[in-house]
């Protein structure tokens, strides 16, 4: 493994017991490496939630996509690893870095995930952390509870134009 030797791709990525954690457009055989029975591993974005998101991009244009759909669905003291190919022209460390500071987020760690993929994390910044808590926990159910609405038989009874008698008389008694 290269990068940080000795550790497992788990605990380089910073899955951790509990975690749900996303793959978008992983290779075959990287879904197997970080197989755990303790980790919820997905490669659908619709989760409620997500703890790590992992995202192999091939192209610049396919970044910038899928960019907002991502932090959108990522919990907000959760990362969000961006791999590209080492080979690759379009996507680099600095390029990744500028479009995550552009959406409010920060780059804090680096690695290489494989022998032919880099992986940058993102995560929120801590300003936008605390604005995005609201996700963490639904708002509260408020207790109270609407009166019922009116019925329809008072306006009825205004269609017929006696109505309107009824107001001047209840007028006339309060004077």
């Amino acid at each position: 493994m290269a990068g940080y030797p000795g550790h497992p791709l788990p605990k380089k990525l910073g899955i951790k017991a509990g975690h749900k954690v996303c793959l978008l457009n992983a290779p075959g055989a990287f879904e197997r490496t970080l197989a755990r029975d303790d980790v919820r591993i997905t490669t659908d974005l619709r989760l409620p939630m997500v703890d790590v998101v992992v995202m192999f991009v091939d192209s610049l244009e396919e970044l910038e996509r899928r960019f907002t759909d991502v932090v959108g669905r990522l919990h907000p003291s959760g990362g969000f690893w961006v791999a590209w190919r080492r080979t690759s022209r379009r996507v680099s460390e600095d390029v990744v870095r500028r479009i995550a500071l552009a959406a409010g987020m920060a780059a804090n760690k680096a690695c290489l995930i494989d022998a032919s993929y880099s992986g940058v994390r993102l995560v929120l910044r801590e300003g936008n952390r605390e604005a995005m808590a609201y996700r963490i926990e639904p708002p509260p159910i408020s207790r109270r509870t609407r009166r019922p609405t009116a019925r329809i038989a008072p306006r009825i009874a205004r269609a017929s134009g006696s109505g309107s008698a009824l107001r001047r008389v209840r007028a006339r008694s309060t004077k």
